[in-house]
């Protein structure tokens, strides 16, 4: 059986033929049926497979060949064709966030999932299949989408121990009115081609390390600047770059003081109308002396 996985997956990687005319389909799993569905370039079906598969397959040696399938699929349009159908009318965009946290002595993850809506909504949840909750450890917040007053961005946002794994999750938004939206979400394994490095005091260097998927959009570099207030970090400054990065603070001037930079690459794909972001953020302690 492996050797029928490793003879299918380079004939996923090949030029594109019909899958009829291939005698390996002679079955009819989820998993075969999910590449006989890339190779004839119907991501939805495909997508729908890949689902099935996660949920009926304890196996985990086949964990990263379902991976590496996935991956491929990305290659089409970045994920645009998973989904056919678009978000219902009271919800305006959902994002799903992984990020990778690092300060000095200290990583950090999380999971986070946005919402905009012109719907008062009361939960948003993330499992992972079969209903197991990311974190106990999580926050709901609602705030005015800076682009629009009359759309609301809730979210919810969990506080990790380690990194998102690969998988099948679940997503689950639920309205005041009890009007609710779900979507399956599968995530592979945590990956950037573009990622980000400290280099000096408030200097950085952005390494690439892969090449970059065309059909997604650029990584997005931000650079932010917080100070500690009453508790909490406020964002005082932000810039963000969406190509010719900087590697250092040029646009941003804040008052002398102590303060935390914070530098962060964000990939994006999409899963049909969903937006999937894998950011990682490098975060140190700035001091702005007055002679700056």
């Amino acid at each position: 059986m492996v050797k029928l996985y490793l003879l299918i997956g380079a004939l996923a990687i090949s030029a594109p033929i019909n899958a009829e005319q291939v005698p390996w389909f002679d079955t009819n799993s989820p998993l075969t049926q999910a590449h006989k569905h890339l190779l004839n370039n119907d991501l939805s079906a495909m997508f729908g497979s890949l689902v099935e598969v996660w949920q009926l397959e304890n196996n985990q040696t086949i964990t990263p060949h379902l991976n590496d399938l996935f991956v491929q699929s990305l290659e089409v349009d970045c994920g645009k064709g998973f989904a056919n159908k678009p978000l219902p009318q009271w919800l305006n965009t959902v994002v799903v966030r992984r990020s990778d946290i690092q300060s000095p002595g200290r990583d950090a993850y999380r999971a986070t999932v946005e919402a905009a809506s012109n719907k008062e909504i009361t939960d948003i949840r993330l499992t992972k299949w079969v209903s197991k909750e990311l974190s106990t450890d999580n926050t709901f917040t609602v705030a005015i989408s800076p682009n629009d007053e009359d759309l609301q961005i809730y979210s919810k946002r969990y506080n990790l121990n380690s990194q998102v794994d690969m998988g099948l999750y679940r997503i689950d938004i639920t309205a005041t009115d009890q009007t609710s939206w779900s979507s399956w979400l599968m995530l592979g394994e945590p990956f950037s081609s573009t990622v980000v490095r400290w280099n000096a005091k408030a200097e950085w260097r952005v390494e690439r390390n892969a090449l970059l998927n065309p059909h997604c959009p650029l990584p997005k570099l931000d650079v932010s600047i917080y100070d500690y207030v009453d508790g909490n970090y406020i964002q005082v400054a932000n810039e963000r770059y969406e190509s010719d990065y900087p590697t250092s603070i040029d646009k941003i001037t804040v008052d002398p003081g102590r303060y935390v930079l914070a530098v962060s690459i964000n990939s994006q794909r999409w899963q049909g109308p969903v937006i999937v972001e894998q950011s990682q953020i490098i975060s140190k302690t700035y001091d702005v002396s007055v002679e700056e």
